[in-house]
């Protein structure tokens, strides 16, 4: 079994190491690191790492430090973003069961228990389409991305 290469994952804060075995097949193994913080000793926590995963040679260890640095980084400086209420859009009757964004983010799609999806543009909030023939709840929706000209909902009906 040979380290080949370590993977981030930034939320949850977590590391993943990918193995390769003499059969050549490889596997992955997920570390969490959820209370990484900035006070967090990335030299204690990277030899523990490397001690448990038996990392023996030096630059193993020090890509391993290199990476848990990295990764406080992107954890810490995540936490300073803010958040606001953009816009509140109430059109549905019934509760909504999934939302989805376009990738340009110019538009995003509801779908509800109320048996429709709507069509909404981000920035106004205003309704732009209702999609409506479902028998059933409108369960999961998407657009085809990267055009995002398309929409395709999903539903319980027979």
């Amino acid at each position: 079994m040979k380290l080949c290469r370590f993977l981030l994952r930034y939320y949850p804060p977590g590391i993943i190491l990918e193995y390769e075995y003499r059969d050549k097949s490889k596997k992955t193994k997920e570390l969490d690191i959820l209370d990484l913080n900035e006070f967090t000793d990335l030299d204690s926590l990277a030899d523990r790492i490397a001690d448990n995963e038996q990392l023996n040679s030096i630059p193993k260890r020090n890509q391993l430090r290199i990476i848990l640095t990295r990764l406080r980084e992107r954890t810490i400086n995540r936490k300073y973003r803010a958040f606001k209420l953009f816009k509140e859009v109430g059109a549905h009757k019934f509760p909504l069961t999934d939302c989805a964004f376009n990738k340009s983010g110019e538009k995003f799609v509801t779908a509800s228990h109320d048996r429709t999806a709507r069509v909404f543009e981000s920035f106004t909030g205003s309704e732009l389409l209702t999609l409506e023939g479902h028998k059933n709840v409108v369960i999961a929706l998407a657009f085809n991305n990267p055009f995002g000209d398309r929409i395709m909902t999903g539903s319980f009906d027979k």
